[in-house]
């Protein structure tokens, strides 16, 4: 990674030397010069050792690079610890870490064990809760409600990280982000409410419009440039699916046969949601919005619980 960044292969120091970096040692630390760093570069080049004094006033008048410890006396040689950079040999096609995905402590596109491990885990937590608290001779599943909870859930995580991105991962973004979230649910129940009609199928071509620009839209397209290309529509390309997808769920559950059967059916579809965050390590956040439109596409042919409707009627 910083070798792409800053165009030069970094030098690696290990505390205490070490020839090869160890996967995991339990003492000393590693450290890492970024940068074309010419003169650190250079003085390693010309003396691949520099000896350093572990008692700190007996470096002040000697130059590490010139000492030679095998020299002195045993007892003074015993003081000095070697500095040279390791030898870092790694493959130029190694997946490394990027804004989409983010994730320095994976060497590959994979789903870790641990949390392999943890979705199953909560996976059987929420299927037992469900067993011991659903009212017997109920069980039923609002399939379109259920996939518009594990939609949004994605669409949530999406839209939080772009804004990140943009203005930086601080509790005032994340802040704003929400509230911004808020506001646009409330404007889509607004909407609702003074529509009494309307046809979902444009709710849902809008969203998935939008879905798919995100999808494929870089987000180093919006780097450089004025107010409104940096930070207007980028932004408004992470949040405005989120007023497409309040319209759609507003109206769904307005028009559920069976409310409290929509809602809980909306918040196990959240969990799954939350549990499908996890495939961001094999897709990445942007395609990550993939998955979310497939939720979405698999909620409007999805029937909804009670209603005599076709399958395919949006209405």
């Amino acid at each position: 990674m910083a070798e792409q960044a800053f165009g030069c292969r970094p030098l690696v120091i290990n505390l205490p030397y070490r020839a090869h970096l160890p996967a995991f040692a339990l003492q000393g630390f590693t450290m890492i010069i970024t940068g074309c760093n010419s003169p650190i570069r250079g003085a390693f080049a010309q003396h691949p050792i520099f000896w350093l004094n572990s008692v700190p006033p007996r470096n002040l008048n000697i130059d590490g690079f010139d000492v030679h410890p095998e020299s002195l006396p045993a007892d003074q040689a015993r003081g000095f610890q070697r500095i040279s950079p390791t030898p870092m040999n790694y493959q130029r096609n190694i997946l490394t870490a990027s804004d989409d995905w983010p994730f320095l402590y994976l060497s590959g596109r994979v789903i870790p064990n641990f949390t392999v491990r943890s979705m199953v885990l909560l996976g059987i937590l929420g299927l037992g809760m469900v067993y011991l608290f659903l009212p017997k001779g109920r069980i039923a599943l609002d399939s379109r409600m259920f996939f518009l909870g594990a939609a949004f859930m994605l669409l949530e995580t999406r839209a939080v990280t772009q804004i990140a991105l943009l203005f930086g991962s601080t509790w005032l973004v994340n802040s704003a982000v929400f509230f911004t979230i808020l506001i646009l649910i409330l404007a889509a129940n607004v909407f609702v409410l003074l529509t009494r009609g309307g046809n979902l199928l444009w709710s849902y071509i809008g969203l998935t419009i939008f879905l798919i620009v995100g999808a494929f839209v870089p987000p180093d397209l919006f780097l450089s440039g004025g107010t409104v290309w940096r930070y207007a529509i980028p932004c408004g390309l992470a949040l405005s699916p989120v007023l497409f997808a309040g319209v759609i769920f507003a109206r769904s559950f307005r028009n559920a046969a069976y409310p409290e059967l929509a809602f809980g059916s909306n918040i196990a579809g959240a969990v799954v949601g939350g549990l499908a965050e996890s495939f961001s390590t094999i897709l990445g956040f942007q395609h990550l919005l993939l998955v979310a439109l497939a939720f979405y596409l698999l909620s409007a042919w999805s029937p909804k619980l009670g209603s005599r409707q076709p399958v395919a009627d949006l209405r």
